[in-house]
This record gives C-alpha cells, sequence and structure tokens, in this order.
C-alpha cells in the first residue's frame, strides 16, 4: 500500500504545525528559564541537523520534512498524560543533578520508544512516496 502524495507546501504546513504544537506544550512545561530556553531551541536545532544531513546525504525535502515532523512528534505522543512526570523529573534534574530519583519511568521510556518506532515507519512510508 502506497501512502498518499502529500505536496511539499503541504509538508511544510505540517512540519511548521508540528514545531508550533512542540513549542505550546513543552515550553511553558518546563519549570526553569534555562529548560525552557533549551526546549525552545530544541526544534532549531532538530531542523540545522536535518538540514546539514540533508544537504550531505542530497535528500530532497519531500524525505527531510517527513523525518523532522515525525521526529518533533514523537516528543508531544511519546509524553501524552505524562505531563507532571516530565515536569518533575526535569525540576529535580536542574535542581539536583542525574540521580535515580529524577530518572524517568519505565512506562514513559516504553510509550517515547513505541511513539518513535510508530511514527518514524510513518516518516519512512510517506518519505517513499515523495
Amino acid at each position: 500500500m502506497q501512502a498518499p502524495h502529500v505536496s511539499l507546501s503541504a509538508w511544510w504546513g505540517i512540519a511548521i504545525g508540528a514545531t508550533v504544537l512542540f513549542l505550546v506544550i513543552f515550553v511553558p512545561l518546563m519549570p526553569t528559564t534555562g529548560t525552557r530556553i533549551r526546549m525552545a531551541l530544541t526544534p532549531v536545532a532538530m531542523a540545522a541537523v536535518g538540514v546539514t544531513s540533508a544537504k550531505v546525504k542530497d535528500l530532497p525535502l519531500e524525505v527531510l520534512l517527513p523525518f523532522y515532523t515525525a521526529l518533533v512528534l514523537v516528543f508531544v505522543l511519546g509524553f501524552v498524560g505524562r505531563w507532571s512526570e516530565l515536569r518533575t523529573k526535569t525540576l529535580d534534574l536542574s535542581l539536583h543533578g542525574q540521580r535515580p530519583e529524577n530518572a524517568l519511568s519505565g512506562g514513559a521510556w516504553l510509550q517515547l520508544a513505541a511513539s518513535l518506532v510508530v511514527l518514524v515507519s510513518l516518516a519512512i512510508w510517506f518519505a517513499a512516496s515523495g
């Protein structure tokens, strides 16, 4: 089964929408100014790595944008229902540094991994049709 064709302009809109959703959810969720700034810069860093990789590998935007969108949405779907855990663990991490008490739960890691598998698989499917 082949993925429906999505135009480049539609992919731009989807990628921008995913980025806005990420920022709207994660920036206010972060407990400190430093973590909010880092979270706000995350999509910029992801885009920079993606564009650099695409240039080196000569990938078209029709391939790059589905992957960028998937990776941004992995975090959104990976933490749905776990916002308070993420906020609590992030605050503890910023106050006390890395320690066992601020590690994410096994369920959070499982949800994040499942989101990664599903969304990257979808990105591959859409990128192959582009």
